[in-house]
């Protein structure tokens, strides 16, 4: 097989469902962590829009049609986010790693490198930190479609949580990964951050949870 910069296009969301893992499986670095994490926020939104169109327009649950009309274009929003971030957090780790490869042969280069790790590592915060926050955003809705939508979907519904709980957490691992290169009042900011949207994903999945017991029987 040929390395997969030779087997596949530059941009990860144009690959085929192979040909992505083929690239997470390699000996390469990116894409890793971030990119998976983005990419589970962005089925787990995928998700909750199935279930959401599979209850507009049904007579049983005509009550809920313009709310969840409305909840289908936000999460459409948030999925084309969350899909720009597969890419963006690659392109991140890479702009980091060649930061870090930067010559230093005088006073002028040193600080130019400097100056682009500071930027990078600030990069490498920030993506991840976006993920978290979008996986969260479409999270917050999850526990209403559990309860509302479709029943014969709620299953769907518990999956997509699910989905993006993990892309939550992966995302902020790879926060606090990349945390040393930032100054330290701003790596204690992100921390703090870090720790609640946690806290809320994993509440709000939990109540998602049981929701969908309860529907499932079980």
């Amino acid at each position: 097989m040929n390395s997969p910069s030779q087997d596949f296009p530059a941009r990860l969301v144009y690959q085929p469902v192979l040909g992505f893992l083929e690239l997470v499986a390699s000996k390469a670095p990116a894409p890793g962590g971030g990119s998976v994490a983005a990419l589970s926020g962005s089925l787990g939104c995928a998700l909750l829009t199935m279930v959401i169109h599979l209850t507009i327009g049904k007579k049983d649950y005509a009550a809920v049609g313009a709310r969840f009309t409305g909840l289908r274009n936000t999460l459409e929003g948030l999925r084309a986010q969350l899909t720009a971030c597969i890419d963006d957090d690659t392109n991140a780790f890479n702009r980091l790693r060649a930061a870090s490869k930067l010559p230093e042969r005088d006073e002028i280069e040193k600080a130019a490198k400097e100056k682009e790790q500071a930027a990078a590592s600030g990069e490498a915060v920030r993506v991840p930190e976006s993920t978290m926050k979008l996986c969260l955003a479409a999270l917050e809705h999850a526990p209403e479609i559990a309860e509302k939508g479709n029943k014969n979907c709620v299953s769907d519904v518990g999956t997509g949580a699910e989905m993006l709980l993990a892309g939550l957490e992966g995302a902020a691992a790879n926060v606090l990964i990349n945390l040393p290169g930032m100054p330290p009042p701003a790596a204690q900011s992100f921390r703090q951050e870090v720790e609640t949207v946690r806290k809320r994903g994993r509440a709000l999945l939990e109540k998602t949870r049981e929701i969908v017991g309860a529907k499932l029987g079980g």
